[in-house]
């Protein structure tokens, strides 16, 4: 019976890891952004409808790869091949300019991560929701 418990923990505790690890593979599902007016959020179903997409994978090596399709100057200037990260903030970083590196701040939940980029004045550049595909 003991046994049983703790093997059901640790299979919890790897589930959990896995999940809120960033290494992966994402599809996103769903965005906020901001203009120089308005908040505009697009739903899921306009992003599934519109054939919307930005996909972005970060390796556990520290490779990473971004493809998009999105109107938003910051998402579709991404050149980043590399990743790291420290506490809860993820640095897209380009192989040629680290002038050109993209910072996000990004959580998880329930596996899902979130992609947070606000300028100096904090308006939402994006505040990206993606699924995990792998």
């Amino acid at each position: 019976m003991l046994r049983k418990l703790i093997q059901s923990v640790k299979t919890n505790i790897a589930e959990h890891k896995r999940n809120n690890s960033l290494p992966g593979k994402y599809k996103l599902y769903e965005y906020y952004s901001e203009t120089e007016k308005e908040l505009v959020h697009v739903e899921e179903t306009k992003v599934t409808s519109e054939k919307l997409m930005w996909d972005v994978e970060f390796l556990e090596g520290g490779g990473f790869f971004s493809s998009s399709n999105l109107d938003i100057p910051l998402v579709a200037g991404i050149e980043a091949t590399r990743w790291s990260k420290l506490r809860n903030f993820v640095t897209l970083l380009d192989p040629g300019d680290f002038r050109k590196n993209v910072e996000f701040q990004y959580a998880f939940e329930k596996g899902n991560l979130k992609l947070l980029k606000k300028d100096k004045a904090g308006k939402i550049l994006i505040f990206a929701f993606f699924n995990r595909i792998s």
